[in-house]
Protein backbone atom coordinates (compact mmCIF):
# COMPACT_ATOMS: atom_id res chain seq x y z
CA UNK A 1 0.00 0.00 0.00
CA UNK A 2 1.51 3.61 -1.04
CA UNK A 3 0.87 6.75 1.57
CA UNK A 4 1.42 10.13 1.03
CA UNK A 5 2.46 12.08 3.93
CA UNK A 6 2.17 16.00 4.51
CA UNK A 7 5.20 18.28 5.02
CA UNK A 8 4.65 18.30 8.52
CA UNK A 9 3.97 14.37 9.25
CA UNK A 10 7.80 14.36 7.05
CA UNK A 11 9.26 16.53 9.27
CA UNK A 12 8.30 14.80 12.37
CA UNK A 13 9.92 11.52 10.32
CA UNK A 14 12.79 13.20 9.22
CA UNK A 15 13.41 14.57 12.32
CA UNK A 16 12.68 11.00 14.37
CA UNK A 17 15.40 9.54 12.04
CA UNK A 18 18.37 11.93 12.11
CA UNK A 19 17.56 13.10 16.17
CA UNK A 20 15.83 10.77 17.99
CA UNK A 21 17.13 7.50 16.52
CA UNK A 22 18.20 4.80 18.83
CA UNK A 23 21.75 5.39 19.45
CA UNK A 24 22.52 8.90 17.87
CA UNK A 25 21.43 10.52 21.68
CA UNK A 26 24.44 7.86 22.58
CA UNK A 27 26.57 8.68 19.73
CA UNK A 28 26.38 12.30 20.36
CA UNK A 29 27.38 11.82 23.98
CA UNK A 30 30.65 9.74 22.57
CA UNK A 31 31.20 12.40 20.75
CA UNK A 32 31.11 15.39 23.42
CA UNK A 33 34.00 13.43 24.91
CA UNK A 34 35.72 13.08 21.39
CA UNK A 35 36.47 9.11 22.31
CA UNK A 36 36.82 8.49 18.80
CA UNK A 37 40.37 10.33 18.74
CA UNK A 38 42.12 8.35 20.96
CA UNK A 39 41.53 5.04 18.69
CA UNK A 40 44.39 3.39 17.17
CA UNK A 41 45.16 1.72 13.90
CA UNK A 42 44.63 -1.91 13.43
CA UNK A 43 47.63 -2.04 11.36
CA UNK A 44 50.42 -0.81 14.40
CA UNK A 45 51.15 -1.91 17.91
CA UNK A 46 52.94 -5.10 19.22
CA UNK A 47 50.17 -7.31 18.21
CA UNK A 48 48.42 -5.50 15.18
CA UNK A 49 45.14 -7.24 14.23
CA UNK A 50 45.57 -6.56 10.10
CA UNK A 51 48.70 -7.09 8.03
CA UNK A 52 48.91 -4.87 5.23
CA UNK A 53 50.22 -7.20 1.94
CA UNK A 54 53.39 -5.98 0.35
CA UNK A 55 52.70 -3.41 -2.82
CA UNK A 56 52.05 -5.47 -6.27
CA UNK A 57 54.97 -6.68 -8.31
CA UNK A 58 55.12 -7.29 -12.26
CA UNK A 59 54.54 -10.98 -12.62
CA UNK A 60 53.59 -13.93 -15.01
CA UNK A 61 50.17 -14.74 -14.99
CA UNK A 62 48.76 -17.53 -17.26
CA UNK A 63 46.03 -15.36 -19.57
CA UNK A 64 47.72 -12.38 -18.78
CA UNK A 65 49.79 -10.01 -21.19
CA UNK A 66 50.82 -7.91 -18.38
CA UNK A 67 49.98 -8.87 -14.57
CA UNK A 68 50.46 -7.13 -11.20
CA UNK A 69 50.37 -9.33 -8.30
CA UNK A 70 50.05 -8.63 -4.34
CA UNK A 71 51.13 -11.80 -2.47
CA UNK A 72 48.86 -13.15 0.54
CA UNK A 73 48.95 -15.76 2.92
CA UNK A 74 48.15 -19.21 2.74
CA UNK A 75 48.83 -19.88 -0.97
CA UNK A 76 46.67 -16.82 -1.68
CA UNK A 77 47.19 -13.71 -3.81
CA UNK A 78 45.40 -10.87 -5.66
CA UNK A 79 46.39 -9.89 -9.11
CA UNK A 80 44.90 -7.37 -11.91
CA UNK A 81 45.19 -8.90 -15.47
CA UNK A 82 45.61 -7.42 -18.31
CA UNK A 83 44.36 -9.42 -21.25
CA UNK A 84 44.25 -8.38 -25.37
CA UNK A 85 40.75 -6.46 -24.78
CA UNK A 86 39.93 -6.02 -21.34
CA UNK A 87 41.27 -6.03 -17.66
CA UNK A 88 40.15 -7.74 -14.80
CA UNK A 89 41.42 -8.65 -11.32
CA UNK A 90 41.48 -11.60 -9.66
CA UNK A 91 41.80 -13.11 -6.22
CA UNK A 92 43.50 -16.58 -6.45
CA UNK A 93 44.39 -19.45 -3.55
CA UNK A 94 47.10 -22.03 -4.47
CA UNK A 95 47.03 -21.34 -8.04
CA UNK A 96 43.03 -21.58 -8.49
CA UNK A 97 41.02 -18.14 -8.90
CA UNK A 98 38.18 -17.84 -6.86
CA UNK A 99 37.19 -14.87 -7.87
CA UNK A 100 37.47 -13.00 -10.65
CA UNK A 101 35.71 -9.45 -11.69
CA UNK A 102 36.23 -6.02 -14.93
CA UNK A 103 38.25 -3.49 -13.78
CA UNK A 104 37.69 -0.86 -16.29
CA UNK A 105 39.16 2.38 -15.00
CA UNK A 106 42.11 5.06 -15.43
CA UNK A 107 43.93 3.27 -12.63
CA UNK A 108 43.34 -0.23 -13.75
CA UNK A 109 46.44 -2.51 -14.40
CA UNK A 110 48.87 -0.01 -13.23
CA UNK A 111 51.20 -1.10 -10.62
CA UNK A 112 49.86 1.24 -7.41
CA UNK A 113 46.05 -0.41 -8.04
CA UNK A 114 46.06 -2.72 -5.83
CA UNK A 115 46.37 -2.82 -1.83
CA UNK A 116 45.55 -5.63 0.35
CA UNK A 117 44.95 -6.45 4.22
CA UNK A 118 44.37 -9.90 5.72
CA UNK A 119 43.24 -10.50 9.63
CA UNK A 120 40.43 -11.05 11.69
CA UNK A 121 37.88 -8.12 11.33
CA UNK A 122 34.38 -9.85 13.22
CA UNK A 123 36.81 -11.81 16.14
CA UNK A 124 35.48 -15.05 14.84
CA UNK A 125 38.93 -16.48 14.89
CA UNK A 126 39.06 -16.35 10.93
CA UNK A 127 40.93 -13.64 8.86
CA UNK A 128 39.40 -11.63 6.50
CA UNK A 129 40.93 -10.72 3.27
CA UNK A 130 40.45 -7.34 2.17
CA UNK A 131 41.49 -6.18 -1.42
CA UNK A 132 41.61 -2.29 -2.49
CA UNK A 133 41.41 -1.18 -5.69
CA UNK A 134 42.27 2.15 -6.90
CA UNK A 135 40.15 2.67 -9.64
CA UNK A 136 40.53 6.75 -10.37
CA UNK A 137 41.76 10.12 -9.30
CA UNK A 138 39.76 13.25 -9.91
CA UNK A 139 40.86 16.70 -11.03
CA UNK A 140 41.43 19.69 -8.91
CA UNK A 141 41.37 18.02 -5.17
CA UNK A 142 42.44 14.73 -6.31
CA UNK A 143 40.39 12.73 -4.66
CA UNK A 144 41.17 8.96 -5.12
CA UNK A 145 38.32 6.46 -5.66
CA UNK A 146 38.39 3.64 -4.40
CA UNK A 147 36.46 0.32 -4.41
CA UNK A 148 36.96 -2.06 -0.86
CA UNK A 149 36.47 -6.23 -1.17
CA UNK A 150 35.96 -7.85 2.26
CA UNK A 151 36.08 -11.80 1.82
CA UNK A 152 35.22 -13.40 4.68
CA UNK A 153 37.27 -15.38 6.52
CA UNK A 154 35.34 -18.79 6.80
CA UNK A 155 34.37 -19.30 3.17
CA UNK A 156 36.87 -17.55 0.85
CA UNK A 157 34.24 -18.54 -2.80
CA UNK A 158 31.35 -16.47 -0.51
CA UNK A 159 30.49 -13.11 -2.57
CA UNK A 160 32.43 -10.15 -1.24
CA UNK A 161 31.09 -7.03 0.27
CA UNK A 162 31.78 -4.37 -1.87
CA UNK A 163 31.39 -0.77 -0.72
CA UNK A 164 33.10 2.31 -2.75
CA UNK A 165 35.58 4.95 -0.25
CA UNK A 166 37.39 7.74 -1.25
CA UNK A 167 41.48 8.57 0.10
CA UNK A 168 41.21 4.98 1.13
CA UNK A 169 44.72 4.20 3.17
CA UNK A 170 45.43 0.76 4.58
CA UNK A 171 47.23 2.22 7.55
CA UNK A 172 44.63 4.78 8.57
CA UNK A 173 41.55 3.14 7.47
CA UNK A 174 40.97 0.26 10.17
CA UNK A 175 40.86 1.33 13.44
CA UNK A 176 39.96 0.05 17.07
CA UNK A 177 39.25 1.14 20.23
CA UNK A 178 42.40 1.87 22.83
CA UNK A 179 41.22 -0.34 25.28
CA UNK A 180 40.51 -3.22 22.77
CA UNK A 181 38.12 -4.78 20.28
CA UNK A 182 37.48 -5.49 17.20
CA UNK A 183 38.11 -3.70 13.69
CA UNK A 184 35.96 -0.42 12.56
CA UNK A 185 36.14 0.51 8.84
CA UNK A 186 35.66 3.87 8.94
CA UNK A 187 34.25 4.62 5.19
CA UNK A 188 35.46 8.13 3.63
CA UNK A 189 34.20 10.43 0.99
CA UNK A 190 34.12 14.07 0.54
CA UNK A 191 30.92 16.10 1.02
CA UNK A 192 29.13 19.71 0.38
CA UNK A 193 27.98 20.33 4.18
CA UNK A 194 27.70 23.01 6.57
CA UNK A 195 28.63 22.66 10.37
CA UNK A 196 27.99 25.20 12.78
CA UNK A 197 31.39 26.01 13.68
CA UNK A 198 32.74 25.99 10.40
CA UNK A 199 29.81 26.65 7.99
CA UNK A 200 29.09 25.48 4.51
CA UNK A 201 31.89 23.84 2.02
CA UNK A 202 33.79 20.40 1.35
CA UNK A 203 34.05 18.56 4.02
CA UNK A 204 35.87 14.77 4.51
CA UNK A 205 33.76 12.92 6.43
CA UNK A 206 33.94 9.24 8.20
CA UNK A 207 31.68 6.77 9.17
CA UNK A 208 32.88 3.76 11.73
CA UNK A 209 31.35 0.50 10.55
CA UNK A 210 31.85 -3.00 11.58
CA UNK A 211 31.63 -5.83 9.87
CA UNK A 212 30.03 -8.83 10.45
CA UNK A 213 29.07 -11.68 8.33
CA UNK A 214 29.13 -10.29 4.77
CA UNK A 215 27.31 -7.33 6.05
CA UNK A 216 28.76 -3.62 7.59
CA UNK A 217 27.08 -2.21 10.55
CA UNK A 218 27.04 1.38 12.12
CA UNK A 219 28.85 1.45 14.93
CA UNK A 220 26.68 3.55 17.50
CA UNK A 221 30.00 4.53 19.73
CA UNK A 222 31.49 6.64 17.50
CA UNK A 223 29.73 9.89 15.63
CA UNK A 224 30.10 10.21 12.10
CA UNK A 225 33.15 12.79 12.01
CA UNK A 226 33.73 15.52 9.30
CA UNK A 227 36.84 18.34 8.70
CA UNK A 228 35.83 21.05 6.57
CA UNK A 229 38.51 21.44 3.70
CA UNK A 230 40.07 24.49 5.05
CA UNK A 231 44.35 25.55 4.09
CA UNK A 232 45.58 23.33 7.16
CA UNK A 233 43.94 20.65 5.58
CA UNK A 234 45.18 20.96 2.11
CA UNK A 235 48.53 21.40 2.87
CA UNK A 236 48.32 18.15 5.03
CA UNK A 237 46.51 16.07 2.49
CA UNK A 238 49.22 13.36 0.95
CA UNK A 239 51.83 13.74 4.06
CA UNK A 240 50.19 12.81 7.06
CA UNK A 241 50.86 9.82 8.21
CA UNK A 242 48.21 7.50 9.71
CA UNK A 243 45.52 8.98 7.06
CA UNK A 244 42.58 8.77 6.73
CA UNK A 245 41.92 8.44 10.70
CA UNK A 246 45.08 11.07 11.32
CA UNK A 247 42.74 13.71 9.61
CA UNK A 248 39.48 12.98 11.60
CA UNK A 249 41.34 12.75 15.25
CA UNK A 250 42.61 16.33 14.41
CA UNK A 251 40.89 19.18 16.76
CA UNK A 252 39.42 20.60 13.70
CA UNK A 253 37.36 17.63 13.23
CA UNK A 254 33.50 17.56 14.56
CA UNK A 255 30.99 15.19 15.19
CA UNK A 256 28.51 15.35 12.38
CA UNK A 257 24.82 15.58 14.01
CA UNK A 258 23.48 15.08 10.79
CA UNK A 259 25.54 12.06 10.06
CA UNK A 260 27.43 13.73 7.32
CA UNK A 261 24.02 14.52 4.88
CA UNK A 262 22.86 17.54 3.57
CA UNK A 263 19.76 18.43 6.24
CA UNK A 264 16.80 17.28 4.63
CA UNK A 265 14.31 20.38 3.04
CA UNK A 266 11.08 21.05 4.60
CA UNK A 267 8.99 20.62 1.28
CA UNK A 268 9.66 16.87 0.63
CA UNK A 269 7.36 13.82 -0.70
CA UNK A 270 7.22 10.27 1.19
CA UNK A 271 5.62 7.37 0.00
CA UNK A 272 5.99 3.73 1.48
CA UNK A 273 6.74 0.75 -0.81
CA UNK A 274 8.46 -2.36 -1.08
CA UNK A 275 11.96 -3.40 -2.96
CA UNK A 276 11.45 -5.57 -5.47
CA UNK A 277 14.63 -6.25 -6.53
CA UNK A 278 18.58 -4.91 -5.80
CA UNK A 279 21.13 -5.58 -8.00
CA UNK A 280 24.31 -4.20 -7.55
CA UNK A 281 23.48 -0.11 -7.26
CA UNK A 282 20.50 -0.05 -8.82
CA UNK A 283 16.79 -0.75 -7.33
CA UNK A 284 13.73 -0.87 -8.62
CA UNK A 285 10.51 -0.61 -6.41
CA UNK A 286 6.88 -1.03 -6.83
CA UNK A 287 5.68 2.57 -6.82
CA UNK A 288 4.57 4.80 -9.71
CA UNK A 289 7.32 5.18 -12.40
CA UNK A 290 7.67 8.57 -12.00
CA UNK A 291 8.51 8.58 -8.68
CA UNK A 292 11.71 6.25 -9.09
CA UNK A 293 13.23 4.01 -11.85
CA UNK A 294 16.40 2.41 -12.11
CA UNK A 295 18.27 4.62 -9.24
CA UNK A 296 21.72 4.34 -7.90
CA UNK A 297 21.98 3.91 -4.24
CA UNK A 298 24.14 6.49 -2.37
CA UNK A 299 25.58 8.09 -5.00
CA UNK A 300 24.38 10.80 -7.49
CA UNK A 301 24.45 10.95 -11.79
CA UNK A 302 22.54 12.62 -14.21
CA UNK A 303 20.05 11.05 -16.35
CA UNK A 304 18.78 11.28 -19.99
CA UNK A 305 16.58 13.66 -19.26
CA UNK A 306 19.16 16.08 -17.85
CA UNK A 307 17.96 15.67 -14.04
CA UNK A 308 20.24 15.26 -11.75
CA UNK A 309 19.52 12.89 -8.92
CA UNK A 310 21.53 12.42 -5.55
CA UNK A 311 20.23 9.11 -3.79
CA UNK A 312 20.99 8.19 -0.53
CA UNK A 313 20.48 5.11 1.54
CA UNK A 314 19.52 5.62 5.06
CA UNK A 315 19.31 3.22 8.30
CA UNK A 316 16.14 4.35 9.60
CA UNK A 317 17.21 2.84 13.33
CA UNK A 318 20.30 5.33 13.56
CA UNK A 319 19.54 8.03 11.09
CA UNK A 320 23.10 7.19 9.15
CA UNK A 321 23.80 6.70 5.13
CA UNK A 322 25.62 3.30 3.43
CA UNK A 323 28.43 4.38 1.81
CA UNK A 324 28.22 4.72 -1.79
CA UNK A 325 27.98 1.18 -4.06
CA UNK A 326 27.82 -0.54 -0.51
CA UNK A 327 26.79 -4.22 -1.90
CA UNK A 328 26.76 -6.74 1.13
CA UNK A 329 27.51 -10.60 0.26
CA UNK A 330 23.84 -11.47 -0.10
CA UNK A 331 23.00 -9.14 -3.01
CA UNK A 332 19.20 -9.71 -2.32
CA UNK A 333 19.37 -8.74 1.39
CA UNK A 334 16.80 -5.79 0.40
CA UNK A 335 14.61 -7.66 -1.99
CA UNK A 336 10.59 -7.45 -0.81
CA UNK A 337 11.74 -5.21 2.41
CA UNK A 338 10.01 -2.17 3.23
CA UNK A 339 11.10 1.20 2.17
CA UNK A 340 10.08 4.80 2.77
CA UNK A 341 11.28 6.82 -0.14
CA UNK A 342 11.30 10.42 0.33
CA UNK A 343 12.31 12.94 -2.80
CA UNK A 344 12.85 16.55 -3.14
CA UNK A 345 13.27 18.09 -6.49
CA UNK A 346 14.63 21.51 -6.75
CA UNK A 347 13.93 22.81 -10.61
CA UNK A 348 17.39 21.09 -11.42
CA UNK A 349 17.84 18.14 -9.62
CA UNK A 350 16.35 15.67 -7.13
CA UNK A 351 17.31 14.47 -3.81
CA UNK A 352 16.34 10.58 -2.81
CA UNK A 353 16.06 8.91 0.86
CA UNK A 354 15.51 5.70 0.83
CA UNK A 355 14.81 4.96 4.32
CA UNK A 356 14.65 1.52 5.16
CA UNK A 357 13.71 1.28 8.94
CA UNK A 358 15.40 -1.81 9.92
CA UNK A 359 18.17 -2.93 7.47
CA UNK A 360 17.60 -6.99 7.76
CA UNK A 361 20.88 -8.38 9.18
CA UNK A 362 21.72 -5.18 11.06
CA UNK A 363 22.80 -4.95 14.68
CA UNK A 364 20.60 -2.68 17.03
CA UNK A 365 21.81 0.00 18.86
Amino acid sequence: MIRRFSPLALILVLAALSLAAPGAAHAQRTASAGAWRTDVPCTQGRNPALAVSDTSVGTQVPGCVRAECVTLPNGRRACSCTGDTIITVRLEENGRVVHEWPSDHSMSGSPQSLRALTGDLDGDGHAETIVAEWQDMSNGLGIRYYELRIFDGRDLARAPMRIAVRDFEPDGSFVRPAAGGDCRLIATRWQELSEPRRGEGMYFVGQWMRYRDGRLEHDPDRPVVVRRLLNSFENARGSTPGAPFAYLRHRDARAHAGHGIPAPPRLTRTEDGTFLRVRGDTVSLDLPPDVVSGHTLGDFYRDDDGWIFTTWLIDGATGRPYPAGYQPSDERWLDGHPVRLATHSDGQGRTVYFVVAHPPGAARP
